[in-house]
Parts: structure tokens; C-alpha cells; sequence
């Protein structure tokens, strides 16, 4: 377990000319024939990529970067950068290999779109490198099987002594064990284990809160993060795996956070938990702690949410170039159980129009125009809605004119949430109702109503459109007889947040 601190070494800031690092950094959304499409793997080594130019202290020169290349070009990076290695070495300076890739692989190795470098090759070509240190990072399905050798391991509580200085030697990071996984997620915008890794380097996984992230550090929260981040996952729990073969001794450290554009810092907060949303597609979940947490981040606007179970709140910040901004303090609201799910705000006025059916002979459908209201309730909605309906009838030689007004109350659940939101409960109400026979009498009356309503939406620039569905069971006189009868109504609704 040493040795895999000691990797940490040619990472760590050091004096202009100690050493030089070296990074090729891959990414291929596309793998073998039949593979469905990564969403986030080359988005996974732009981020990576960021991150190492930011804070591990690899000039820009020295990091190069494939997007949707196949296994020839990422042979010939690796080859490429070993003329300047030995250059640098020749020149006295220590020197780092970094290798990193996302995407596709199966148990025969890495799957570049339809070309392939099996894990024994890919661990040649890092080994054969002229570098005095080696680091490489595979997050990919079954990568597991890249680090599956003697003496490789895979654990989420790694303790890691402090490394020293002058380590060589080779190491093999994969992002899951041999035969699981490896799982990306649109809610965080990239792969479990990259989003965590990245997140641990800016600053995330500084336990010891001295403006360092070691390996030790950077390992140990990644992959604590990444197997719970997919305990309850289709694909299960994911275990980050790794295989060193290093020796060297000395204090160093992975990344330098004061090399950071600008730095935020989230207050002690246990039991909270941090969003950061911000550019280059900065997207962080980070868990509060009890000690202060400084976030090196690129300098920009982000938007940071304070969640805990008792509520939400959230501000935007603006980082200049060398801020070093603290996070104000952020009060609690309550949850909108629907608006965080995609919902409506949590008091709207909606309005529509549609049709109504009501349960008399020969009667059909008849246009209708329905308005009302909608709050929270706790975890629940409130709504009252009324409506109104208007149509000629006639029936066996029976004309008439119909009108009826209803009023509502409905208590309502969330029942899907995402582009589309749909919310249903069950509702109880009152009608008033009046037939007009052509050229005789006309009859008023009201009864009660019972029934269920659902509604579903989607929002379109500032309102939400969507459907409401009422159907129900009307209580009323016919020919001074108490009967029951169906009904139901339908409208396209329109709804305005205040």
C-alpha cells in the first residue's frame, strides 16, 4: 500500500525543472460492433485533462489529447512523448508518464470504436515507456481485469502512509474490478469513478484540509464515493482496483490546490451536501464534512445548492482569475417535493380549455373552459379548480340548452418526474347544473362529485403545458330519483408560476 502513495511523487508541484510530466489522455464514446453509444467518455477526458493542466502541473504541451481516436493514434501518442522523455531525462529532469482512458472495453482489453489494444499490450507499451514513473488510469467495464495480477487489490478504505521522494516504478489504476461495470450517469454528467476522481483532485478529497490532495487521499475518496455513488445502481456496486510495482520514499502530493484559477470554499457542514454547477461543464456533489472544504475550480460564474433533509438553497458566485471566495451562508428552505423533481413552482395558476361529458341521454361532449390553482402541501399539492361547461342538446326530438359550473379541491402525488411531470390524487367537489328545454321550462340543480384527476406537463420556454384529466362520480336527482352517474372532462391547460 505504500507504493501506491508513493505514485504521487512526479504528480505533486514541484520546483520549474525538478521534473517534467508527460500526459496522454483518451476518450471514445463509441466501442465494438452492438456497443449502445457512450453518453460522457470523451466529455470524461476533456475534464481530465483540465484537471491535470490546473492543478498535477503538466505544461499544456506536454498533454496530449484524443477524442474519438482509434488504438493507432493512442499507440502513437504514447510513442510519440517517449522522444521527449528521454530528452528531458537527458536533460536531468525526472519524468512522469500519465495515461488515462475512458470508454468502451470488454475482457479482451480496450474497445476504440472498432479498433482494440488488449490490456497485456496497453501494459507493455506504459512498462516499455522511458519514464521514471508510470501512471496509468483505465475507467472502463471489466477494467478490472487490467489490474488483475498479483498483488492487485481493490478496497473503498485504503490507508496509504506518506510517500518520499525519487519513486519509480509503474502504476495501474482501474476504474472497476474484474467483470463489473463501469457506470456513467446524466445526473452528474459524466462516469461515476471520473466525476469523483476529478472532484477529489480540485480539492474534494483534501481530508487533512492542507491545500494538498495526495494519492492516498485522492484514491481513498474516489473510491468510497464511486461504490456508493452505485450501491443502488441496476449494475450494483462498482470497485475501483489497482496494481503498483513502485519504490521511492518523501512528502509529496497529487495535486497543489494554490494552482488553481480561483478557489471557492464550503464552510463545515456535515450532513449537508454541496451541488456546484459551473463552466467547461462542472457539474460536483459533494458531502459537507466538519471541516472547511476549499474547491480549486477555473474561474467563472457557478450556481452552488446546499441540500439536507430538512431543505434547500442556492446562490451564485462569481470567481474572478486568484479569488479565493467563501461560500455565504445558505438558509435552509423547505422542499418542494415537485419542483425538485421537475414540477411546477410551488404556487401556479393554470387555465385551459377542453371538452366535458356529462351523464345525460344524448348529451356527448360539450366544450369546456377550466381554471384554478395549485400549492404545496407538504409533500403533497393542493388544487382547486372550477369549471365551466356550455351546450345545445337535443335528444329524441327534445332540444335544450345545457350550462353547468363545478367547483373541485383535489390533494395530489407526484407520479413521474423528468421532462414530462405527472402528478394524480383523488378530488371532491360540487356541480350546479340547468337545462333550458326550448320553448318550456327549465330545470336547475347540484350535487356533489367524487372521482380522481391527473395531470401531466412539460415545460415550454417560461409556462408549462400540459393535459388535465378529470374523471368522477356525480350524485344527483333525475326524475326525483338520488342516482350516481360518470363523468369526465379533458382540457389542455396552460400553467404561470408567480
Amino acid at each position: 500500500m505504500k507504493a501506491l502513495a508513493a505514485i504521487a511523487a512526479l504528480l505533486a508541484a514541484a520546483p520549474a525543472g525538478a521534473a517534467q510530466r508527460f500526459a496522454v489522455i483518451a476518450g471514445n464514446d463509441e466501442g465494438a460492433q452492438g456497443r449502445a453509444r457512450l453518453w460522457y467518455a470523451e466529455r470524461d477526458a476533456d475534464r481530465m485533462a483540465s484537471a491535470v493542466r490546473e492543478l498535477g502541473d503538466f505544461a499544456p504541451g506536454n498533454v496530449v489529447v484524443l477524442r474519438g481516436k482509434g488504438a493507432a493514434e493512442v499507440r502513437a501518442a504514447i510513442a510519440g512523448l517517449d522522444a521527449r522523455v528521454l530528452q528531458a531525462k537527458a536533460g536531468g529532469d525526472r519524468t512522469l508518464l500519465f495515461f488515462y482512458y475512458s470508454g468502451h472495453a470488454g475482457a479482451s482489453g480496450l474497445e476504440l470504436g472498432a479498433s482494440r489494444i488488449p490490456y497485456e499490450e496497453l501494459r507493455a507499451l506504459i512498462n516499455a515507456s522511458a519514464a521514471d514513473t508510470k501512471v496509468a488510469i483505465v475507467d472502463a467495464c471489466d477494467a478490472g481485469r487490467f489490474t488483475q495480477t498479483k498483488g492487485a487489490s481493490f478496497t473503498a478504505s485504503v490507508d496509504f502512509a506518506l510517500p518520499t521522494d525519487e519513486v519509480e516504478g509503474t502504476a495501474f489504476i482501474a476504474s472497476s474490478a474484474a467483470g463489473e461495470a463501469a457506470q456513467e450517469s446524466s445526473a452528474i454528467g459524466g462516469s461515476f469513478f471520473t466525476h469523483h476522481f476529478e472532484l477529489g483532485l480540485r480539492g474534494a478529497a483534501d481530508a487533512d484540509g492542507d491545500g494538498q490532495v495526495t494519492l492516498a487521499e485522492a484514491f481513498r475518496y474516489t473510491s468510497i464515493r464511486t461504490t456508493s455513488g452505485t450501491a443502488a445502481t441496476e449494475a450494483g456496486p462498482q470497485h475501483p482496483t489497482y496494481d503498483i510495482r513502485m519504490s521511492g520514499r518523501g512528502d509529496v502530493v497529487l495535486a497543489d490546490l494554490r494552482r488553481a484559477e480561483a478557489t471557492l470554499r464550503l464552510p463545515a457542514d456535515a450532513g449537508a451536501t454541496f451541488i456546484v454547477r459551473g463552466p467547461k461543464n462542472l457539474l460536483a456533489e459533494i458531502p459537507g464534512s466538519n471541516e472547511a472544504l476549499a474547491l480549486a475550480l477555473p474561474a467563472g460564474r457557478y450556481t452552488v445548492e446546499r441540500r439536507t433533509p430538512s431543505g434547500y438553497a442556492t446562490t451564485e458566485v462569481d470567481l474572478e482569475r486568484a479569488d479565493v471566495r467563501n461560500l455565504p451562508t445558505l438558509s435552509p428552505t423547505r422542499y418542494d417535493r415537485a419542483r425538485q423533481k421537475g414540477g411546477p413552482a410551488p404556487l401556479v395558476a393554470f387555465a385551459g380549455g377542453g371538452i366535458t361529458a356529462a351523464p345525460l341521454p344524448g348529451f356527448g361532449i360539450a366544450p369546456a373552459v377550466r381554471a384554478g390553482v395549485r400549492t404545496e402541501l407538504g409533500d403533497l399539492g393542493l388544487r382547486f379548480h372550477a369549471e365551466v361547461a356550455r351546450k345545445n342538446v337535443s335528444d329524441d326530438g327534445l332540444r335544450y340548452s345545457f350550462w353547468s359550473a363545478s367547483g373541485a379541491a383535489a390533494l395530489v402525488m407526484p407520479l413521474l418526474d423528468g421532462t414530462v411531470f405527472l402528478e394524480g390524487g383523488l378530488l371532491g367537489g360540487y356541480t350546479f347544473a340547468s337545462q333550458s328545454v326550448s320553448g318550456g321550462a327549465s330545470f336547475t340543480g347540484g350535487g356533489p362529485i367524487a372521482g380522481g384527476v391527473l395531470q401531466a406537463t412539460t415545460r415550454l420556454g417560461s409556462i408549462r403545458l400540459g393535459l388535465d384529466l378529470q374523471a368522477e362520480a356525480r350524485f344527483f336527482r333525475l326524475n326525483d330519483a338520488a342516482v350516481v352517474r360518470p363523468g369526465a372532462s379533458l382540457s389542455l391547460v396552460a400553467l404561470f408560476g408567480p
